[in-house]
């Protein structure tokens, strides 16, 4: 009896486990996040102003597939589009906008858990012609494609009335000049990732701006040909230089310190040794006559 028991156990336990792994994985199917953008007409083809066909949340012609062609360890979403003129157009990129609309719009640089209502506005430089849109939500970056180069973006952070109305530029520090502390935007990381994109059109990774690069003036040179003299040596130069010499004297005194002794010191104990030795046999004398 208990035998029959335990299998009538195992076999119970063995369908439930069955069912539950059944019932998650439907559950993934149905629940899995989609993405779309929504923007400016021109961005889609449309040369005509003010056109709010393609302002909506509910568009499959607007939704963007998964792809593997981008390099990286977090899923990518990319479609093609193409934009009808040259300018400068406006969109967002949303989670799952035909069942949630505006709620979950994508926030420069965070994931997307943590999109919500009123979030970035991007602006981008666009010249007419087809380009790719790429979205990797996992780490809340998006960037544009266009002639195997990456397109020009400015954002507006938050886009709540009573938020900054200024587009700045896409790096953690203009963000934060803006007003924002709570920036979780890393131009780093960013750029690997528009780099990856590039690599997925084709093109050649742009070259990470360095603090060197920042220290070139507008007539081609940098502050550090500015310190450089009539002779040809540079300001830094001559410090190393003084350096290198105060260095070389402190070395030879503390040389001449450890390797002979002071000439006043030698001096005394000649003395004082000359008046012991007199002292003494003066002392010698004495006891002799005595």
């Amino acid at each position: 009896m208990r035998k029959i028991i335990k299998k009538v156990a195992a076999v119970a336990a063995t369908l439930t486990m069955a069912f539950a792994m059944t019932a998650t994985a439907f559950a993934e199917i149905e629940g899995e996040d989609y993405f779309s953008i929504a923007g400016d007409s021109h961005l889609f083809g449309v040369d005509e102003a003010d056109n709010a066909d393609f302002w909506v949340t509910v568009s499959e012609d607007l939704e963007l597939p998964l792809v593997d062609t981008v390099e990286s360890t977090n899923t990518v979403y990319s479609k093609k589009f193409t934009c009808a003129s040259a300018g400068d157009y406006e969109f967002k990129i949303l989670k799952d906008g035909a069942d949630y609309g505006w709620s979950y719009q994508c926030c420069i640089g965070n994931p997307d858990s943590a999109w919500a209502d009123n979030q970035t506005q991007f602006r981008a430089t666009m010249e007419a012609g087809e380009y790719s849109v790429y979205v990797q939500p996992m780490t809340g970056f998006v960037c544009i494609i266009q002639n195997q180069k990456a397109a020009k973006i400015i954002v507006r952070y938050h886009s709540r009335d009573e938020d900054s109305a200024n587009f700045v530029e896409l790096t953690k520090a203009a963000i934060e000049a803006d007003g924002y502390s709570d920036v979780k935007f890393d131009d780093a990381k960013y750029q690997e990732f528009v780099n990856a994109c590039i690599v997925a059109e084709g093109g050649t990774p742009e070259e990470t701006t360095t603090v060197a690069d920042d220290t070139k003036k507008d007539d081609g040179t940098t502050v550090a040909d500015d310190t450089k003299k009539d002779d040809g040596t540079t300001v830094a130069d001559d410090t190393k230089k003084d350096d290198t010499k105060t260095e070389t004297t402190k070395k030879a005194s503390e040389s001449k310190d450890d390797d002979g002794v002071n000439p006043v010191v030698i001096a005394v104990v000649v003395i004082v040794v000359v008046v012991v030795i007199v002292l003494a046999v003066v002392l010698s004398k004495k006891k002799k006559n005595n």
